[in-house]
């Protein structure tokens, strides 16, 4: 655009005083209204969101000392069920001689 067609569209733009009068049309008096309405309740709602972040329980452990966790639960189960199986084993060769 050139600047003689802008200056001639707009005006001088560098005579700004505090008697520069602004005009908004009422669509665009609501629309900011809205706007900073939207801001104030974003703000609030990451606030709380922030919040109740912080009162959540801090994980005591990492998932791969879970996965640990979980591992040795596991093996200490099988080993169980193998006596176990053993023990019925036995349990049903003294059943079998008795009869």
């Amino acid at each position: 655009m050139n600047h003689t067609l802008f200056v001639e569209q707009f005006g001088n733009m560098s005579n700004i005083s505090e008697n520069t009068k602004v005009t908004l049309s009422p669509k665009n008096f609501i629309t900011i209204i809205v706007l900073v309405g939207s801001m104030i309740g974003m703000y609030y709602s990451l606030q709380a969101q922030i919040q109740e972040a912080k009162e959540l329980p801090v994980p005591s452990q990492t998932p791969i000392e879970n996965m640990i966790e979980i591992q040795k639960e596991l093996v200490f189960i099988k080993t169980e069920m193998m006596e176990m199986k053993e023990t019925l084993t036995r349990l049903d060769d003294r059943i079998y001689q008795l009869r």
